[in-house]
């Protein structure tokens, strides 16, 4: 089946739960929308906000901001090195908080618990 010339990957069921989600999935972009995608993103409104606003998917906006020259995808991780690992299970083990890891290891608090969990340190020992 075809749908604005593009063959149709998706299963009838999971392309009808898009479009009930996003009414403008697979349709081509008129210049209002761009213009109206251009105005949200310069206005810092999240990804996720505005592709329910403008009725298309989080991936479609990225990709039509990629091809505006708006778009930069976020930069690779940065590597733990040995020392970040001793410092990371030395902070946590004297009790500093997720957060304060966080923001001392410049990464999210997810990076810190699964760093953690990858060293094979205890977490919550319910002491």
């Amino acid at each position: 089946m075809s749908v604005n010339g593009f063959t149709r990957f998706l299963p009838p069921e999971d392309y009808e739960k898009l479009r009930a989600k996003y009414p403008k999935f697979n349709e081509p972009w008129d210049d209002n929308d761009v213009d109206e995608l251009k105005k949200m993103y310069a206005d810092g409104q999240p990804l996720q906000e505005m592709a329910e606003q403008l009725g298309r998917t989080p991936n479609s906006l990225r990709l039509r901001l990629k091809a505006l020259g708006l778009w930069e995808s976020p930069p690779a991780p940065r590597q733990w090195t040995g020392e970040d690992d001793a410092a990371l299970v030395e902070a946590y083990e004297a009790g500093t908080s997720f957060e304060e890891l966080a923001e001392r290891f410049g990464r999210s608090q997810r990076a810190i618990v699964s760093r953690l969990v990858l060293l094979r340190v205890k977490l919550f020992t319910g002491e």
